[in-house]
């Protein structure tokens, strides 16, 4: 059972830590040809094709060379989970820093988050409390806090269908 656990840790972690590096690639792919990661719809797109993507390569990845091709789905469901917590918080972390050394990149962060509130909201009182405690609320920490959250809640719910693909409790029968 220790093997196990160190196996399902070692393999999912390192997967994980590739499927956050394909998000940095992806975001810096975009910054380099000026078109923007805040609040770009193909920008988003693309993460998410690449959270379901890496969550069922990654999950059935675990299942045939560790469990012999056989997985549960409460199992199939942990290991996407996990991989996608990794990769999430890589991504995180990158985001922090990227908005910590970019000052333009976070005025644009807020000019652009402010604007889709004023839309949404404009004459509300708690837009105009947004609006003038930006500096407050639109920090590194707290952007990168949104995307390890956002990331999560997207793959979880991916994960619950990506859990049901993959799962297998006998092996196919010309294996």
């Amino acid at each position: 059972m220790e093997k196990n656990n160190e196996l399902f840790l070692k393999q999912n972690s390192i997967f994980g830590c590739l499927m956050g590096a394909t998000f940095i690639f992806a975001s810096l792919l975009f910054i380099l040809a000026d078109k923007g990661i805040v609040a770009n719809v193909q920008f988003n797109n693309i993460m998410m094709m690449l959270t379901i993507f890496g969550i069922f390569m990654g999950v059935r990845k675990y299942r045939d060379e560790q469990l012999a091709g056989i997985i549960s789905y409460g199992k199939a469901l942990k290991t996407g989970i996990f991989i996608l917590c990794i990769a999430s918080l890589c991504y995180a972390v990158y985001v922090y820093f990227l908005y910590t050394f970019n000052a333009n990149l976070l005025t644009e962060f807020k000019n652009i988050t402010l604007n889709i509130l004023k839309v949404s909201g404009q004459n509300s009182p708690l837009f105009k409390m947004i609006e003038e405690n930006a500096d407050m609320y639109f920090f590194p920490v707290s952007i990168a806090f949104g995307e390890l959250f956002n990331r999560i809640i997207v793959g979880g719910a991916f994960s619950l269908f990506i859990a049901g693909l993959v799962r297998r409790s006998k092996l196919p029968f010309n294996s």
